[in-house]
Order: structure tokens, then C-alpha cells, then sequence
């Protein structure tokens, strides 16, 4: 057990700062850098609210942060190891406080959501002073789920070869060739 001990303290953690705003879309974030701190040894991750207008005690912040992060490293604990969570509570500016919160932990990464209760752009203000990589989780738009049947016969009928009609080929002539492998062998997808 103590060699053990002593190779994971020559293993630098790798780190990542997590900027929460306590809204419905936080939990997609917390997953979001939990499925990053899976990807490697000893990831330790800082969560992090940043409370622009002081108006809750940091005890009330603390609480409702960990309300937010707890239930998601309960799960995760059940399958990762040997990491390390801390709560951070910041007044200020959140794109100056994630940023800089990520310089003081020398982070590897920063993920922050694109969506929520802060004003828009503190995204993009916090990729402009990160110190390190930034994963910006945004909301996908809603699939277009009208194909024409047509063209998903096409497809499924040609494995992927031809994916339009011939109504549908010219809409869609801008698409170029693309390589694809399944089973073993090549195609090009027109």
C-alpha cells in the first residue's frame, strides 16, 4: 500500500475548474466535467460560484452549492476513484473569478455553461482569459426530425452510401464526400 502511496504522489492531478450558477442548467455542467475528470488519473475538480451582487452570506452560497454539486459526486464516486472535489465560493466578476480561481490551481481546464442566469458573453469573456483549455457547454438545438422517407430509405438501403433522394441529391449537392469505415471497409458517403 505504500508504494502505491508513492506513485500517485509523483502523478500530477489533473485539475478542472467547473464555473456553476446554481440554475436548472447547472447539473448539465457538473456532468459535463465530471465526464472530462473520468477521462483521467487522480482529476481534481473545483466547483466554483461566483456571486456578482453579495446579497447571500458564503454560507448560504456554500450550502447551495454543495446542494448542486453533491448529488452528481455521489454518483460519480461510485464509479471513479482517487479524486478530490473543493467548493469555492467568489464575489466579483464570474469570467475574471473562473479565470483567475483557474490560474491560482494551475487548472487544465476550465467548463463552463453558455446558458443560465449570467449575463450572455461570459463565456466568451472567460475563453478570452483562460489560462488553460475551455469546454463552453451549450444546449443543442432541437433535431429536425422530418426526414423524407425517401432519403432514409436511401440510406439505410445503400449501408450509409447515398444518403438523399433524387429529390433530395441537388438540395444537398454542397455535401462533399466523406470517409466512413464499417466493418472493416471503406466508403465514401455521397
Amino acid at each position: 500500500m505504500h508504494l502505491f502511496g508513492a506513485m500517485n504522489a509523483s502523478i500530477r492531478r489533473y485539475r478542472i475548474v467547473v464555473g456553476v450558477d446554481l440554475t436548472e442548467y447547472s447539473t448539465i455542467v457538473i456532468e459535463h466535467a465530471l465526464d472530462q475528470a473520468a477521462r483521467h488519473q487522480l482529476p481534481e475538480l473545483h466547483f466554483l460560484y461566483v456571486d456578482e451582487r453579495g446579497k447571500r452570506t458564503t454560507d448560504q452560497l456554500n450550502e447551495y452549492l454543495s446542494g448542486a454539486v453533491y448529488p452528481a459526486l455521489q454518483v460519480f464516486n461510485q464509479h471513479a476513484a482517487d479524486w478530490r472535489a473543493r467548493l469555492h465560493v467568489r464575489r466579483g466578476k464570474p469570467d475574471q473569478q473562473i479565470a483567475g480561481l483557474a490560474a491560482d490551481v494551475i487548472a487544465d481546464m476550465i467548463v463552463v455553461g453558455q446558458f443560465g442566469l449570467h449575463k450572455r458573453g461570459i463565456a466568451n469573456r472567460v475563453l478570452t482569459n483562460a489560462p488553460c483549455a475551455t469546454l463552453v457547454v451549450g444546449m443543442p438545438p432541437a433535431l429536425d426530425m422530418s426526414q423524407c422517407h425517401a432519403c432514409e430509405a436511401f440510406r439505410e438501403d445503400s449501408g450509409g452510401d447515398r444518403w438523399f433522394c433524387d429529390d433530395h441529391v441537388v438540395k444537398h449537392a454542397h455535401v462533399s464526400p466523406v470517409s466512413s469505415w464499417s466493418g472493416g471497409q471503406g466508403s465514401y458517403l455521397r
